[in-house]
């Protein structure tokens, strides 16, 4: 009896705990996403490190910095508390895709009414920040199991793209051009 009052005490705490750092990422990631935009120019231009760091203006960047600042923390997040829910890789994956999906959504829409513009390229990257963190506390302190094997490939892919088209982007304007710098890619 004693043992399943200890288990249920615990996971009464790591839910507390899991609600309370998805609010500090939201934050936290924030910072990292920021930090990643400045990486590149900050370490040289060192080519390898575009791999996360935004090495220019383009939309694509952009979605990179806020995919990498939510894939460090939920690093941390895992070898935290991650592994005590069954649903932590599913959650986080569907905030990884989230993030910069919603980014995009977000910033396409308000730039097809208004300019560019720095406060709301920040509030895109915000909002789909706090959405994510929410969809994806509430995944990961579902009962409901639900199987990691699509999540993980989806991650995989992410990890893949995000790198490859930084060092060969397409020809699409709208989502791989710099306009300020007049370029793609590197």
């Amino acid at each position: 009896m004693f043992e399943i009052y200890l288990s249920s005490y615990s996971k009464r705490i790591y839910r507390k705990r899991a609600k309370i750092t998805s609010f500090v990422g939201m934050i936290f990631i924030l910072l990292i996403s920021s930090l990643l935009h400045f990486g590149f120019e900050f370490f040289g231009r060192i080519k390898w490190t575009a791999i996360v760091f935004a090495v220019n203006e383009s939309v694509w960047e952009h979605l990179k910095i806020g995919f990498f600042g939510g894939f460090i923390f939920y690093i941390i997040e895992y070898i935290i508390y991650g592994r005590r829910f069954e649903n932590f890789i599913v959650g986080k994956s569907v905030a990884l895709f989230l993030i910069p999906f919603l980014t995009a959504i977000f910033y396409f829409l308000y730039t097809a009414f208004l300019a560019d513009n720095l406060f709301l390229d920040i509030l895109t990257l915000v909002l789909a920040i706090i959405i994510a963190q929410l969809v994806s506390l509430k995944i990961t302190l579902s009962q409901k199991k639900i199987k990691k094997a699509p999540f993980v490939i989806l991650i995989i892919l992410l990890l893949i793209i995000f790198p490859l088209f930084t060092y060969f982007p397409p020809k699409i304007p709208q989502l791989f051009y710099d306009f300020a710098h007049k370029r793609y890619g590197i």
